[in-house]
C-alpha cells in the first residue's frame, strides 16, 4: 500500500475493527488515503501473551503513567543541554529513523476500540489484539513510500478494481511527465535566498503540479472512507500536499528534505547510467533497482550501527536473526494463519523504535538562513511543522527556498554549542523530551475538547497510554524473557529508578508509585532508561536487540536485499566525482545533489 495521510495520534475513530473474516475481502482495497493495496500485515508479541497479570502494567496505572509522561518533558524555561543533553549522533539520525519508521508500520497511533489513549484501559486480550490489529504498511524496506506501492492482485469486484485504477492514476503522477525514468520533484517558491550553491528544484512533488485526474483519482481514493465533510477539508488544501507515497513524511520538513534525498538520488542514478558505462540500462528499474540496495545497506552500516549498540547488531547479523524468526514462526502457529506480509513486532512498533522522539532537539542549526551565519540563530522546533503541505508553507504554496535544509549541518555531528547556536548533534536517547513534545501544534486540531486535545499534544503520555492500551509487556517481563531465549545475557534491571543519571525526581516517583513502576516499567521508558544507562548515545542491550532483529529479519527475509545479495557500495557502479563509493550518509548526500 501506498499514499497514508494521516498524521501521528490522528484521533480517526471507528466503530470497531473489522471482523477476521472481513480481513482478507478488504485486503486489496485501498484504505484511508493508501494509493496502492492495503497489506494487513500482522502484528505480534514477542513475548508470547501469557495471561500472567505479574508480566503486564496493572489496570489501576493510568494516573500514574499520565504524571510519568509529564516528568519526561521538562519545561521550556529549562530546556538547556544539561536538561536534554546532546549524543555524538548527527542530527539526521533522528529524522532518518522517521523515515524507516513510516517504511514499516502505520495504525498503532490510531483511535479504535482496540487502541485508545482517551480511553485507554485495555479492552481485548493479547490475543485479540494480535488477532485484529493489522499492519498499513509492508513489512519490508521496499520503498513504497517513495515508489506507490505496487499491487499484489485484485479481487473480483467493481470496487477492488476501480481502488486498483484509481491506485495506479496517483502512482503515476509520482513519475517524471517528460523523463519516465525518473521521479518527479517539485521547485521551491523563490522566497528568499538558497542556503548553498545547488539548484532549487528541492522540494517535494506536490498535487498542484499534476493534472485533475490525478487529483480526482486521489480525492476518490479519501472518499471511500472519509466522511464528504473531510474529504472537502483536505480538497482545500490539496494543491499544496506532497505527491508521495506516504504523506506522514510531509508532516515536518525535515523528514520531507530526507524523502527527497531519495527522488533525487534515484534521478541523478537516471544521468550517472546516461552519462558512463557501466552496463546497466539508464531506466526507471535500474535507478530504483540501485537506489534500494544503497538504501539498505546504509540501513545496517549507517543507522543500525550507529542507533544501536555495535556488539548487539553484529551477533545479531551473526546468528541471522535467528531469534526474531522464531518469533515470527511462533506468531503464525498462534494465530493459525496470516494476511498479507510476515508479522511486525508489537514491542518494536508501539514502544522500541519510538526512542526516537528523545533526539529531537526544540531548535537546529538549520542552514545558512536560519542558524549559524544566518539573520536567524536558529530554527525553532514549531517552525519545521509550519513549512509543510499541512502547516501551509506561510501562504507560498510550496517550500520557500530559503528554507532548504543544509544537510552539512545534519549529517555531521558537532556538539559545539558554546556560541548560544544549536548543536549539530541528535540529543542523546534518555527518558528526557524536548520541550515542544509536550504540546505539539501540530496535532489534536480536530479535537473540540480542550482536555483531550492537550492529551493527543503531550507526546509522552500519548506514548505511554497507547503502550498500556495494546498490553505492551513490561520492560522487565519482556528483558526476562529474551534472556530466557538466549536472545540477550544481561539480567532484567531490578529498579529503574536507581539507574536514572542524576534524575531525583523521575526516581522518586518511580520508587514511590503504587503500581510499582521501578520494577514494572512501561516498555517504552525501559528502553529509555536502559540506553540512558549505557551514556545515550546509543539503545541498550534490549532496545538495540528490538530494532536490529527487526531491521536484520525484514532484510534478509527479502531474497533480493542488499544484505541477502551482500551487496557492497563498492560492487555498485556509481561514484561521487572524485571516484570514492556511496558508502555514507553524507556521500549519499552529495550523490543526490542537496549537498555540496
Amino acid at each position: 500500500m501506498s499514499l497514508f495521510f494521516q498524521s501521528h495520534g490522528g484521533n480517526n475513530r471507528r466503530s470497531a475493527p473489522p471482523r477476521k473474516s472481513a480481513l482478507q475481502a478488504r485486503a486489496l482495497i485501498p484504505a484511508d488515503g493508501d494509493i496502492a493495496v492495503d497489506e494487513a500485515g500482522d502484528f505480534g508479541f514477542i513475548l508470547p501473551p501469557s495471561g500472567d497479570p505479574g508480566d503486564y502494567l496493572p489496570d489501576d496505572v493510568l494516573a500514574e503513567l499520565d504524571e510519568l509522561g509529564d516528568l519526561m518533558v521538562p519545561a521550556a524555561n529549562a530546556a538547556s543541554p544539561d536538561v536534554t543533553p546532546d549524543s555524538t549522533m548527527p542530527a539526521v539520525m533522528t529524522y532518518w529513523g522517521q523515515f524507516l519508521d513510516h517504511e514499516l508500520t502505520a495504525r498503532t497511533d490510531r483511535e479504535t476500540q482496540i487502541s485508545s489513549i482517551e480511553h485507554p484501559a485495555p479492552t481485548h486480550t493479547a490475543d485479540q489484539i494480535e488477532a485484529q490489529l493489522k499492519n498499513a504498511r509492508s513489512p519490508r524496506f521496499d520503498l513504497d513510500s517513495v515508489y506507490g506501492g505496487l499491487p499484489v492482485g485484485l479481487q473480483d469486484s467493481a470496487e477492488a478494481a476501480a481502488a486498483y485504477a484509481d491506485a495506479a492514476r496517483v502512482i503515476s503522477g509520482m513519475r517524471h511527465p517528460k523523463y519516465p525514468a525518473k521521479m518527479r520533484v517539485g521547485t521551491c517558491a523563490p522566497h528568499g535566498p538558497i542556503p548553498d550553491g545547488l539548484d532549487p528544484h528541492r522540494d517535494l512533488p506536490r498535487f498542484g503540479q499534476v493534472e485533475h485526474s490525478v487529483k480526482q483519482a486521489y480525492l476518490d481514493i479519501l472518499a471511500r472512507n472519509l466522511s464528504p465533510a473531510d474529504v472537502a477539508k483536505f480538497e482545500a488544501s490539496l494543491d499544496s500536499r506532497a505527491l508521495i507515497g506516504d504523506m506522514r513524511n510531509d508532516e515536518n520538513l525535515n523528514i520531507a528534505q530526507f524523502h527527497l534525498s531519495f527522488l533525487r538520488f534515484h534521478n541523478r542514478v537516471v544521468d550517472f547510467l546516461e552519462a558512463n558505462d557501466t552496463g546497466w540500462l539508464p531506466d526507471f528499474h535500474s535507478a530504483q533497482a540501485l537506489t534500494k540496495l544503497h538504501y539498505q545497506w546504509l540501513i545496517v552500516e549507517g543507522y543500525l550501527k550507529t542507533v544501536c549498540d555495535p556488539a548487539v547488531v553484529q551477533s545479531v547479523l551473526a546468528a541471522r536473526a535467528k531469534h526474531f524468526f522464531d518469533f515470527r514462526a511462533a506468531h503464525a502457529d498462534r494465530i493459525g494463519t496470516k494476511t498479507l506480509g510476515d508479522a511486525m513486532a508489537m514491542e518494536f512498533s508501539v514502544a522500541a523504535f519510538r526512542f526516537g522522539h528523545s533526539m529531537v532537539r526544540d531548535a537546529y542549526d538549520y542552514n545558512g538562513n536560519f542558524g549559524r551565519g544566518g539573520a536567524a540563530d536558529k530554527a525553532p522546533f514549531d517552525q519545521i511543522f509550519a513549512h509543510t503541505g499541512g502547516g501551509g508553507f506561510d501562504g507560498h504554496g510550496k517550500l520557500p527556498r530559503e528554507r532548504i535544509i543544509d544537510w552539512s549541518r545534519f549529517v555531521t555531528a558537532d556538539p559545539d554549542s558554546a556560541d548560544g547556536h544549536p548543536a549539530r548533534a541528535a540529543r542523546r536517547i534518555d527518558t528526557l523530551i524536548a520541550p515542544p513534545l509536550g504540546d505539539l501544534r501540530n496535532e489534536g486540531g480536530e479535537e473540540e475538547d480542550e482536555m483531550l486535545k492537550k492529551l493527543f499534544r503531550q507526546l509522552a503520555r500519548r506514548n505511554l497510554r497507547r503502550g498500556f492500551s495494546l498490553r505492551l509487556p513490561t520492560g522487565q517481563a519482556l528483558h526476562a524473557y529474551l534472556k530466557s531465549t538466549g536472545a540477550v545475557t544481561t539480567d532484567p534491571i531490578p529498579d529503574v529508578g536507581a539507574i536514572l543519571d542524576n534524575k531525583p525526581n523521575l526516581t522518586g516517583f518511580l520508587q514511590g508509585t503504587q503500581s510499582r513502576l521501578f520494577e514494572r516499567t512501561p516498555l517504552w521508558f525501559y528502553v529509555l532508561a536502559e540506553a540512558e544507562a549505557a551514556g545515550g548515545d546509543h539503545l541498550g542491550e534490549v532496545g538495540s536487540w528490538i530494532v536490529a532483529s527487526t531491521f536484520v529479519a525484514i532484510l534478509l527475509a527479502d531474497p533480493d536485499s542488499a544484505l541477502s545479495k551482500d551487496f557492497d557500495p563498492t560492487h555498485s557502479p556509481l561514484r561521487l566525482p572524485d571516484g570514492s563509493p556511496i558508502d555514507s550518509i553524507e556521500a549519499w548526500m552529495k550523490f543526490a545533489l542537496v549537498l555540496e
